[in-house]
């Protein structure tokens, strides 16, 4: 019928309804701000599914009276131009071939990141990465392979990243790897970026199936560390670019730090925990025993202490190799090597000779140790297997570790206490010394840190410090030991005051465990060394 009425349609006929309700709020915008109003809105037609990208004008419509009565809308396609925007955006930022961030959008984070290390004390690593012999590939086999191979390259890269690190390619063959926030320790830091780059370089250097072509290429790195001095992004890119061209003339397939001292740092660990890992196999560690005397003057127990007689090194000092140890994670075994053996040892002596009352060796435990969950579990084991008396046992602990975690740290102590092990804070004055915790923890013995004890007699804040260590120790009816004592004035000051017991020089020095049994068998008094 000609004059027959359409009925009104609207955007619910047209979209979904949250689409809808969309639009209306737009309408009702425009109508509310007496305007015209420019929005864009995403469609998806409800006809087929495609979707456009409307640039929208709301105008508010009114009658002759002035009164609203609608909003007339007006709609036009900028679907093509976004994604032009956007594909010319991308471009801008981003390396055509490899999709990776370019130097342009690098540089951006690079600022970023070294605002950042400045601002929360951390460091981060720029890795400049370079294919080597590359030229030969394009040459030999045509840009088509070369080209491919990078693409393959730039895939392996980003695998082997964590999220919030960057890889880039800055043009050719030449690469760039950001690694964010690795310690706020710059000899870790360090590690922590070679073993990254080791990564990648290894990864990088598997072989390449491009075209029928089986393809074997290797890499050299340079690395720096961020932030330097004052730096900008470009002067860490050339750092870490001249560190590559170090690792090229080193013979390439190689990886490189710019600065020379953090290279040695970080080589001389990397030998000493390939060293470590001989040593236990080849059992170049052993057990010396250093002697604790009490207020008597009589031997009361020894401290454990771990020795390393290198086959080239000769004796490699523990200050040395016992960090580089905990930061590999070798501290674990070397732990669980020197508390068994150390088991072993003191359920010898106790089978043999006739110890005096209260005879204890103390071993350190690292906080990598005691921090395991299974250390309670593990330390049962060893006592089942060794069958050693757990009452001749202490085990000395930092403060830091036994603060760290109070309660943790409290129920761990409690659960080994009740087989007859005691405890001792070790090192104490020279970490987190607080009232609380000393009055929360369950421990029997304090150990003044060496540091304190060597000017006692010509530095009177050391004086007074060791002296108030002593006096907290007896309010608290704990022991303390004196480490460090080297001379008959430093023991004589420390008795004054009531230190119950000592270590150090003055008495004996560490000792293996034959010449230890054998102080352990003649049972000497050391009154004969006061004079």
């Amino acid at each position: 019928m000609s004059g027959a009425i359409r009925p009104l349609q609207t955007d619910y006929d047209f979209v979904d309804n949250e689409l809808a309700d969309f639009f209306r709020h737009h309408d009702l915008a425009a109508m509310n701000a007496g305007r015209p109003q420019v929005n864009e809105e995403e469609v998806t037609f409800a006809d087929d599914g495609h979707k456009e990208l409307l640039e929208t004008i709301k105008t508010p419509m009114l009658n002759n009276e002035g009164e609203l009565v609608g909003v007339l809308g007006i709609a036009r396609d900028i679907t093509d131009r976004r994604k032009t925007a956007e594909l010319i955006e991308h471009q801008a930022a981003f390396d055509s071939l490899t999709d990776l961030p370019n130097r342009r959008l690098l540089i951006v984070r690079l600022n970023q990141s070294i605002a950042n290390c400045n601002r929360h004390n951390y460091f981060s690593a720029v890795l400049f990465i370079d294919l080597d012999n590359f030229k030969n590939v394009n040459d030999s086999l045509g840009h088509p392979v070369g080209d491919e191979l990078l693409k393959q390259v730039a895939k392996r890269m980003v695998s082997e990243l964590r999220e919030g690190d960057t890889a880039s390619r800055l043009g050719g063959d030449e690469f760039v790897v950001l690694l964010m926030e690795l310690s706020e320790d710059s000899v870790q830091a360090a590690e922590l970026a070679r073993l990254g780059a080791e990564k990648i370089r290894k990864n990088l250097s598997r072989s390449y199936a491009i075209d029928k072509n089986t393809l074997h290429i290797t890499v050299s790195i340079g690395i720096a560390l961020i932030p330097m001095e004052n730096d900008s992004a470009d002067d860490v890119l050339k750092f870490a670019d001249t560190a590559m061209y170090h690792a090229k003339e080193s013979g390439r397939n190689a990886i490189r730090f710019f600065l020379p001292r953090m290279q040695v740092e970080v080589d001389e660990r990397l030998r000493l925990q390939n060293d470590l890992h001989q040593a236990m196999l080849h059992n170049e560690l052993d057990l010396f025993f250093q002697p604790k005397i009490n207020s008597e003057l009589n031997i009361m127990g020894a401290e454990v202490l771990l020795r390393w007689n290198h086959p080239v090194r000769g004796n490699v000092a523990p200050d040395m190799f016992i960090p580089a140890a905990e930061k590999s994670g070798q501290i674990l075994e070397i732990g669980q090597w020197v508390l068994k053996n150390s088991f072993i040892q003191m359920d010898s002596w106790a089978k043999q000779l006739s110890l005096p009352e209260n005879f204890h060796i103390a071993i350190n435990v690292s906080p990598h140790q005691f921090r395991q969950k299974n250390f309670i579990a593990n330390i049962e084991q060893l006592l089942g297997e060794t069958g050693v008396d757990p009452k001749y046992l202490t085990f000395e602990l930092t403060e830091g570790v036994l603060v760290e975690n109070i309660k943790n740290t409290t129920i761990k102590i409690n659960s080994l206490k009740k087989l007859g092990i005691h405890f001792s804070i070790d090192d104490f004055g020279t970490g987190y010394s607080s009232l609380a915790y000393l009055k929360q923890l369950p421990v029997q013995e304090l150990k003044i840190d060496r540091s304190f004890i060597r000017d006692i007699n010509i530095d009177q804040s050391d004086a007074s410090l060791v002296e108030t260590i002593i006096m907290l120790a007896s309010q608290f009816n704990l022991d303390v030991v004196a480490e460090g004592v080297e001379k008959v004035e430093q023991y004589k000051f420390l008795s004054a005051k009531g230190c119950s017991s000592y270590q150090g020089y003055f008495f004996e020095r560490p000792m293996a465990e034959e010449a230890f049994t054998r102080l352990l068998i003649n049972y000497p008094n050391y009154s004969k060394n006061i004079k």
